[in-house]
């Protein structure tokens, strides 16, 4: 292990003043207990305490001493409550005052042990990782599959705490049958939900639900029917229903049902 770089990549700790621009947090956090303790948010400040509750249990605080079943002890420069062993899993509500937080570099957050001693750490993984995608770029040919998944979670990653759920709420479109006028699009569509779209054939104008209303967003020549592929191979898009024939070079066409023939271009089908 190198121990100069080790001491080099301190612990850093953010310590909130308690003023109207930076004043200590209330917290209110549901845990459950692992390994005989539960890791709060932040550092809890002690004139405040910690209240914990649950588990069908009148809980007790201590500073030192044997700890109970009703018992708990609370490091206060960690943000650590610890429990004894029998309440191991139990679910608890926890509250107190955060004043502040400690922040570990890679290098101090072990993965694996034995006994005290620590074998591998987060950085050394990191390490370890970058390492096998360099050698994977240098076999690229051979490792296509598996470079391709590596960039897949890099990219997960970067984009985790991205604000990706609200542009895709804002944004995304689920079509419905079209209706002839918009009073039908109230009638037919009483409870939508956001990212119904809908045209509206005499206005041919198409209409999203955003969650509060009914948005026009374009102008649409409505157009009843669907798509079929002629074809002897079967079509790269989803888009299509496909009718195989070894002898047809690819046509596409359209099918409607109607009672009068359609016009150029489309299949019809004539119902009963």
């Amino acid at each position: 292990m190198d121990f100069p770089k080790l001491y080099n990549d301190p612990i850093l700790y953010h310590k909130r003043k308690n003023t109207y621009d930076d004043p200590y947090m209330s917290y209110d956090e549901t845990h459950s207990i692992l390994n005989g303790r539960i890791f709060l948010t932040e550092n809890p400040n002690r004139e405040n305490r910690v209240v914990i509750s649950g588990g069908n249990t009148e809980w007790k605080e201590i500073e030192d001493g044997e700890l109970e079943d009703d018992c708990y002890r609370v490091d206060y420069m960690m943000g650590v409550v610890f429990f004894n062993a029998s309440n191991e899993g139990k679910e608890l509500q926890v509250k107190y005052v955060g004043e502040g937080a400690h922040f570990f570099p890679a290098a101090r957050i072990w993965i694996k042990r034995s006994g005290n001693t620590v074998v591998e750490t987060l950085q050394g993984l990191i390490d370890e990782a970058e390492d096998c995608i360099i050698r994977m770029n240098e076999r690229i040919l051979e490792c296509e599959r598996v470079i391709k998944r590596c960039i897949e979670i890099t990219t997960w990653c970067r984009q985790i705490t991205s604000q990706y759920e609200r542009v895709v709420e804002e944004t995304k479109k689920k079509y419905y049958p079209s209706v002839n006028n918009y009073s039908d699009l109230i009638i037919e569509y009483p409870n939508p939900q956001v990212g119904w779209t809908v045209a509206v054939k005499n206005i041919k104008t198409v209409y999203r639900w955003d969650g509060f209303e009914w948005v026009d967003i374009g102008v649409s020549e409505v157009y009843e029917g669907f798509n079929i592929l002629l074809s002897a191979y079967e079509p790269h898009s989803l888009n299509y229903i496909w009718y195989q024939d070894e002898g047809l070079s690819p046509i596409k066409k359209r099918v409607v049902i109607s009672n009068a023939a359609p016009e150029t271009g489309q299949i019809w089908y004539k119902p009963d």
